[in-house]
């Protein structure tokens, strides 16, 4: 829980969360986008507000941060607050969203608030949505939905080193990153022998495979054979 108060003027603001640090550490660097009434008065003007942090310890019942800010919403003092409920995430996308491994065996993060995964993992929201809507993977590894996974072992592991092992992700997978744009992993399957199996990094290195071969090939009847379930020059192909 904490409270921004103007030293001279009435203005104050109460806020919440369970990432205290991340959340102070964005006002103080001026990482928050400029929006609502308390981060515009902030910018340039820290010195002006006093900053009270109050602790809440293990022995309170669960969320009583949530309680304790909507006690205070309650009073007309905070005038900063534009929204008068507490953990509303008024603005945002609110429904529950997945970090995964590819197969969906390992859940990394997850939050009701898209914008969580844009602040703590700093992860550009264009690139997220687009991730998450053609339910391709980020950094070649992970992947982003809407919809839980069953039997899923959760990954105890703190933001920080999520937000750092991305960091080193990023770097690795711009090293080898595929030329095509569509860097969703292709199988091909012999139909005539299952066991002779080829998997490629993206659609383009798969194009690049049939071309080799002297076979006349299109990217777009590719997509076409993966999403229909439809041979291509005698291979089943599908997704990974």
């Amino acid at each position: 829980m904490y409270i921004f108060k103007h030293k001279q003027r009435e203005d104050k603001y109460v806020g919440s969360s369970s990432q205290l640090a991340i959340r102070l550490n964005g006002y103080l660097n001026d990482k928050h986008k400029t929006i609502g009434l308390l981060i515009p008065k902030l910018k340039g003007n820290l010195s002006k507000f006093t900053l009270e942090v109050i602790p809440l310890y293990d022995n309170y019942e669960f969320r009583s941060e949530i309680v304790l800010e909507q006690y205070y919403l309650l009073g007309p003092s905070f005038n900063l607050n534009t929204v008068r409920v507490a953990n509303n995430p008024s603005g945002w996308n609110a429904k529950p969203l997945y970090m995964y491994n590819r197969d969906k065996t390992i859940l990394y993060y997850s939050s009701m608030q898209q914008k969580d995964f844009i602040t703590n993992l700093n992860i550009h929201y264009t690139t997220l949505n687009k991730h998450l809507k053609k339910g391709t993977y980020y950094l070649g590894k992970y992947l982003f939905t809407r919809e839980p996974a069953l039997d899923t072992k959760i990954r105890d592991i703190s933001i920080k080193d999520i937000s750092l092992n991305l960091e080193k992700d990023r770097v690795k997978f711009n090293k080898v990153k595929p030329t095509n744009s569509l860097s969703r992993s292709v199988m091909l399957i012999d139909e005539k022998d299952s066991n002779n199996t080829k998997v490629f990094t993206s659609l383009g290195k798969c194009v690049e495979y049939f071309q080799s071969k002297g076979l006349p090939v299109s990217q777009v009847t590719l997509i076409k054979c993966i999403n229909t379930y439809k041979t291509y020059h005698g291979y089943i192909c599908k997704y990974v």
